[in-house]
């Protein structure tokens, strides 16, 4: 089963769209069951998808028990702060774009992320920021001892078969964590096959399945009047929770990781397109479909 998908509806959607789709990759049952390139695959930026690797960083560390979700990101990162708010920000508001900040900010050091004027209560609604990937991956370097991207390296990326990425780093030597890490498409899927796997990959278990289960569960309402369809229905721990029971990493061109728990299925997309939202459109038009029919 699930050997004859056809991709075609699909493309000829993408085309009517005139996007600059780059590739897609579908997975079910652990095979590859289609894959479609528009342009040769190569090692891209995958923008916001990098902040899904920061939270599975995170539960590594949490498994290891060097870090904890109530932890304090002025105690483990620097000392107080002058505004009280900064203080009582968890990993967990972080990890939930929850912190208060007023706006979305793209911090290239903690100094500049403590800079920014808080204007709500941590924990009391989301607003999607880079600051808080950025300082979670500060968070995990400070209880770690090494950037992001080397933890992972060992812990993740070499065990996918991913020997050695590129990630961009802030000014103060940090892995940036929000965005900057660079992927092919079917590393993109590699690690949608892990997500759909709970984390075990191979027989080894590289992060806790209830950290998965977690992470990749609504944590936050996003919902707000006038809110686009895939971005209102939630966000977890830097995974938002999608229609159809699936939750997927999100770029800001076109970058998905689109993982379907009821489907053993993974679609991972790479494109180009600075208001990509009809891709993921296209994927529940005619892709899903078949997904259900070939289960």
């Amino acid at each position: 089963m699930g050997m004859n998908m056809d991709i075609t509806p699909f493309v000829d959607s993408i085309a009517k769209l005139n996007f600059n789709v780059e590739g897609i990759h579908v997975f079910q049952h652990g095979k590859e069951i289609v894959k479609h390139r528009w342009v040769a695959e190569q090692v891209r930026t995958i923008y916001s998808v990098s902040k899904s690797f920061v939270s599975i960083a995170a539960g590594m560390a949490i498994d290891e028990g060097k870090l904890k979700l109530k932890d304090h990101v002025t105690k483990i990162v620097l000392g107080n702060h002058a505004d009280p708010r900064w203080s009582s920000i968890t990993l967990e508001h972080l990890l939930t774009m929850s912190i208060g900040s007023q706006d979305f900010y793209r911090p290239q050091s903690v100094e500049e992320a403590y800079s920014y004027e808080l204007i709500g209560e941590a924990g009391q609604r989301f607003l999607y920021d880079n600051t808080c990937t950025f300082l979670a991956s500060v968070m995990i370097s400070k209880v770690t001892g090494l950037k992001v991207r080397d933890y992972l390296v060992a812990k993740l990326f070499r065990p996918l078969g991913i020997p050695d990425p590129q990630w961009a780093e802030s000014a103060d030597g940090y892995t940036i964590g929000a965005n900057g890490l660079m992927l092919t498409t079917s590393q993109l899927a590699t690690f949608g096959r892990f997500l759909l796997q709970r984390g075990n990959w191979e027989g080894k278990q590289l992060v806790s399945a209830a950290w998965i289960d977690a992470a990749s569960r609504t944590q936050v309402p996003t919902w707000k009047p006038g809110a686009e369809r895939d971005y209102d229905i939630g966000y977890g721990y830097q995974f938002w929770t999608c229609r159809h029971g699936a939750y997927r990493c999100d770029g800001k061109d076109g970058q998905y990781v689109i993982v379907f728990p009821a489907l053993d299925a993974v679609i991972a997309i790479n494109a180009n397109e600075a208001d990509p939202e009809p891709i993921l459109y296209a994927v529940w038009d005619h892709v899903l479909p078949q997904l259900q029919d070939l289960y």
